[in-house]
């Protein structure tokens, strides 16, 4: 049904956990018979290998020698900076202090809603370029380039915060030199991780692969691949940072190699089994009943400040760039839709009790909203610029005719 809609299958995902969890079926269930329907331990350890593998599954599609750009880097960094830079103030100012967690702060609180408002997901972007036949498009071109960087500055923005988290998260004026070595350690972790896998790990893979299918073992590269991709997300929890952080690199040292194809099918049947439950438990987290009114005004303003600060903040550069003026809109438009890194950055703030259940709850139902909200306006931008360039084409002929 959600795909007849024409919208990403996490949305469908996110309502049936809402549906089933404390928000409706749960809330009756509980509360006529005192029955629960989900064992919490067990549903966060599947909810993490889903995770796991769907990061996995990104960092495939992500060969930085082949996405990297300078344009799409710009688009991507005015993505990643405006809506970090105006989301934390606000939830700092708006927020009241229900919305912090037993462990949090106002300051780890507002960093972890900045820091979910950063990340892009390109479903929706990708469906209606796809059927407006526009995907070897520049404009797509830079869409899917950009989020791809969009992520993985997600992912260490991710990193800064969790560690933040986890050494107090005082003031952040006072915790400079705190802010500053924990940046270092997720560049040297991702720069060491990057060159051991692509010039060690990878290639230890792709001789054991060509060996096992010498000797009937087809499935031998596979089985490695994931083995060191729960070493990396192991020694990132260990340093401090989130284990996505370590399973998307893990994905990026097999981007280049010739088991890109089978690593991703191998990878896409148990994300099939797992990340449906990943997305289900944020539903399943979900309270409606706990969003209290003194909510409601900030999600309002957030999913203004959420489509706005993404539309301003990569189209501006788009354009600065070279792409024309609907273009760049329509770069911005595609940038707007929330993403999964998004989704797990809220999970992890209140796995880490940074944050409540209501201003998790808030975080959800955004990111839902603005992934679904612009979809018309990026299919009508798009629309433009296919007449625009029609408009162009039909009146070259016509000027060089007049041309003496």
């Amino acid at each position: 049904m959600i795909r007849k809609l024409g919208q990403p299958q996490i949305i469908g995902e996110i309502a049936i956990g809402v549906l089933v969890g404390p928000s409706v079926l749960g809330a009756y269930l509980l509360r006529s018979y005192n029955i629960t329907l989900f064992d919490p331990s067990l549903t966060k350890s599947f909810a993490s290998l889903g995770a796991i593998f769907l990061l996995f599954l990104v960092g495939l599609e992500s060969d930085f020698r082949v996405m990297y750009t300078r344009k799409n880097f710009a688009v991507a960094l005015g993505g990643v900076l405006l809506p970090f830079v105006i989301g934390a103030p606000l939830a700092y100012y708006m927020l009241p202090p229900a919305a912090i967690g037993p462990q949090g702060t106002p300051f780890t609180m507002a960093v972890f809603v900045g820091a979910a408002m950063v990340a892009t997901s390109t479903a929706i972007a990708a469906a209606i370029l796809l059927e407006l036949g526009l995907m070897k498009d520049r404009v797509a071109q830079t869409i899917i380039g950009a989020a791809v960087i969009d992520d993985i500055l997600g992912l260490l923005t991710l990193s800064i915060v969790v560690g933040l988290s986890r050494s107090g998260g005082i003031d952040i004026w006072a915790n400079i030199w705190a802010i500053a070595i924990l940046l270092i350690t997720a560049l040297v972790f991702i720069g060491v991780a990057i060159y051991v896998g692509v010039h060690f790990f990878s290639k230890i893979v792709v001789r054991l692969q060509a060996a096992g299918n010498r000797m009937g073992m087809k499935h031998s590269g596979f089985s490695i691949a994931i083995a060191i991709t729960f070493l990396y997300a192991f020694i990132s929890e260990v340093i401090g940072l989130s284990a996505i952080v370590g399973a998307f690199l893990a994905g990026t040292m097999f981007a280049s190699t010739p088991l890109r194809k089978d690593l991703g099918e191998g990878a896409t049947y148990l994300a099939a089994i797992f990340t449906p439950i990943f997305f289900i438990s944020l539903g399943v987290l979900v309270d409606l009943g706990s969003v209290s009114s003194e909510f409601y005004l900030f999600s309002l303003i957030l999913v203004a400040m959420a489509i706005v600060t993404k539309v301003v903040g990569c189209s501006i550069p788009a354009r600065l760039t070279g792409l024309r003026t609907r273009e760049a809109l329509a770069v911005g438009l595609g940038m707007t839709p929330r993403g999964e890194v998004g989704l797990i950055v809220a999970l992890t703030a209140l796995t880490a009790e940074v944050i409540g259940p209501s201003l998790f709850s808030v975080i959800v139902l955004v990111s839902v909203a603005v992934s679904v909200l612009p979809s018309p306006f990026l299919k009508r931008a798009l629309r433009r610029v296919v007449a625009q360039r029609a408009r162009d084409r039909a009146e070259a002929p016509e000027s060089q005719a007049n041309s003496p």
